[in-house]
């Protein structure tokens, strides 16, 4: 289905929560970027799938410049993305007549939901798996892995003009500065969103979030081992099927 604006629609999926389930809850899914959409989007729909089926109302879509919505990357921003998941938490609203409705973001999926949930009261709950912790730190990790020289020289690089090029996606100059401005700690989201962390390994952001957020009202860790090699790159274009981690985020609802 489309939806958004009519000269820059948005391509959404909606699944709809079982007939004989009476809650009126909704969760919109927040893809992370690039080949970690692509190496990520099975494992989503299977856990939109499985969500549904537990009574949930679940709507996942492609930020404008992405998959298939309308645009080109280069035209839009981090803001526009935000914009994005604020007019996707409307359109499942509207279908499915929410009482409540929360956030799943994956990566900087996560991030950027984070930024939105802290925009708004109505949130009630923030599943932020693997989460990005900041823009820069993000942008860090992406040179880390160009300067490693391990993947394809002529895919990831760093242009004369400033534009980041990584596995096949350009970020432009612009798009980092505003992404750069973005991290989970500031600001938080409002104090009724519930929020859980999940993650599949040990990390210094992860570890730096957890602190952070510890002595939230609501607030909940979960460390599940799971594979997470999101930026891998094959011949053949490998998707990743974390099923530890899909199946304690379905049971921790």
């Amino acid at each position: 289905m489309l939806f958004g604006e009519a000269h820059q629609p948005l391509l959404g999926v909606y699944h709809p929560a079982e007939a004989q389930s009476d809650l009126r809850r909704g969760i919109v899914f927040c893809y992370p970027f690039g080949q970690e959409y692509m190496r990520s989007h099975r494992a989503l729909r299977l856990l939109a799938d499985t969500l549904a089926r537990r009574g949930y109302h679940v709507f996942r879509f492609d930020y404008r410049g992405t998959g298939d919505s309308a645009g080109k990357l280069e035209g839009f921003s981090p803001n526009d993305w935000l914009d994005d998941i604020e007019a996707a938490l409307q359109e499942l609203r509207d279908i499915a007549g929410l009482q409540s409705i929360g956030m799943l973001g994956l990566r900087l999926g996560a991030l950027l939901a984070k930024e939105v949930a802290a925009r708004r009261s109505d949130i009630e709950q923030l599943l932020l798996w693997d989460p990005i912790v900041s823009g820069a730190d993000y942008l860090a990790e992406l040179q880390r892995e160009i300067d490693s020289k391990t993947g394809n020289p002529k895919s990831n690089f760093l242009a004369g003009n400033g534009d980041l090029h990584f596995n096949g996606f350009c970020l432009s100059h612009s798009f980092q500065a505003t992404l750069r401005k973005l991290d989970v700690f500031e600001p938080p989201p409002a104090p009724s969103t519930r929020v859980a962390q999940f993650v599949s390994h040990d990390s210094a952001e992860f570890a730096r979030m957890q602190a952070a957020y510890r002595d939230r009202d609501g607030y909940t860790y979960h460390r599940v081992a799971a594979p997470h090699d999101w930026n891998y790159v094959d011949h053949v274009g490998g998707i990743l099927l974390p099923q530890p981690i899909m199946t304690a985020i379905a049971n921790s609802l």
